[in-house]
């Protein structure tokens, strides 16, 4: 090596550093992108350095290098999506976006992900089959039997819970065109866009055999009429509601999905029989999914002989699976930013998990989880 050189890999070291502190406060915040980019260039920072370091520190830093592609790779696939992600990494999205006068908001995907890839929620999963998986797969039975095929439904509870990936699986189980949509994407400031938004969304999920629309943060497309003063809501609502009527009428089966956490806040009218009209509570996940959780996302990662899944699962009664994940997560990047600044790698231990669970409690307080429980109670 050149004189030089030394100089030149405590540089690209200490940029790697910098950029993979950047993406780790970026995916912290939810700010995917930024967390993305930054873990690609702490990998190629570090890259410069193993190509300028000696032979016994060169493989080390390519791999973790490696790994922080991986990262940024597993961020580019989840773009972002709520809660505790079980599906396989390594599965990707078919996503067709519709272009021209949509800018690109009307996103059609076909989600690779089950029921099966949900680490837990067992009641809740079988609720959901029952309302709008099993129709589809036993029609001759739902016609038997008068049962609907397609729907609404609507999914509540505190945030992090696997809403979204859910909404998801359902669109797996059935090969359904998947559109996730946000309130965002719908409203507008012009007098009538709004509405014209709806229709659009509903346009195009007829034009596929079987559509699942999937809106987040429903609370803000549908608030309660009587306490909201925006005369946009005035008009939004009552064309959701007409969009919602035609369920059972149309020749396309379409399953509509709601989900929020302020299911109180809602108007009466969009939750009444045949809109959403299922309502079906997405708890915290229990000691078994917990575990499952961290099985997950310490899945193919050295993990020291002493490492208790078992106990740490204990120890996180009312922990959201997002929660889990994190917990997780922080124990990964506490070993990987020490092998970083070491060159030693070494596996994870329990006492890493044991120092990120002392600085984490749960993201729900227990007197909002009373509030979630109450508000089942009175749907039941």
């Amino acid at each position: 090596m050149t004189g030089a050189a030394p100089e030149k890999v405590a540089k690209d070291l200490a940029l790697a550093r910098q950029a993979f502190a950047r993406g780790t406060r970026a995916r912290a915040e939810g700010r995917i992108t930024p967390a993305r980019r930054a873990f690609l260039e702490a990998a190629e920072a570090l890259l410069r350095a193993a190509a300028a370091s000696p032979p016994a520190l060169q493989e080390h830093r390519r791999r973790v290098a490696r790994r922080l592609y991986d990262e940024a790779a597993r961020l580019a696939e989840a773009g972002g999506a709520e809660a505790y992600p079980a599906q396989r990494p390594s599965q990707p999205l078919t996503v067709a976006a519709d272009r021209g006068e949509d800018e690109g908001w009307l996103v059609t995907e076909r989600p690779d992900v089950r029921f099966d890839d949900v680490a837990g929620l067992e009641e809740v999963k079988e609720q959901i089959r029952a309302r709008l998986v099993y129709p589809f797969q036993r029609r001759d039975l739902a016609a038997m039997y008068r049962q609907p095929i397609g729907g609404g439904l609507l999914l509540y509870g505190p945030p992090g819970t696997g809403k979204t990936l859910l909404a998801r699986a359902v669109a797996g189980e059935i090969q359904a065109a998947f559109f996730a949509i946000k309130p965002s994407q719908i409203m507008s400031q012009w007098v009538g866009k709004a509405e014209q938004n709806l229709a659009r969304l509903f346009a195009r999920a007829r034009q596929h055999p079987v559509s699942v629309i999937f809106i987040d943060e429903f609370e803000a497309l549908a608030p309660r009429r009587r306490t909201s003063h925006s005369t946009v809501m005035q008009r939004v609502v009552p064309q959701l509601l007409a969009e919602m009527d035609g369920f059972r009428q149309r020749e396309n089966a379409l399953l509509f999905i709601g989900a929020t956490n302020e299911p109180w806040a809602i108007d009466e009218a969009v939750l009444r029989p045949g809109r959403l009209d299922r309502l079906v509570y997405v708890p915290p996940p229990d000691f078994l999914a917990r575990r499952r959780i961290l099985e997950i996302h310490l899945r193919d990662v050295p993990l020291a002989p002493d490492v208790d899944l078992d106990a740490i699962a204990r120890r996180t009664q009312g922990f959201s699976g997002a929660d889990m994940a994190a917990l997780a997560t922080r124990a990964r990047e506490r070993v990987f930013l020490e092998a970083v600044l070491t060159d030693r790698e070494r596996p994870i231990a329990q006492a890493d998990l044991e120092a990120v669970l002392a600085e984490m409690g749960p993201s729900v307080l227990p007197s909002d989880l009373k509030r979630y429980e109450a508000f089942a109670a009175q749907r039941r």
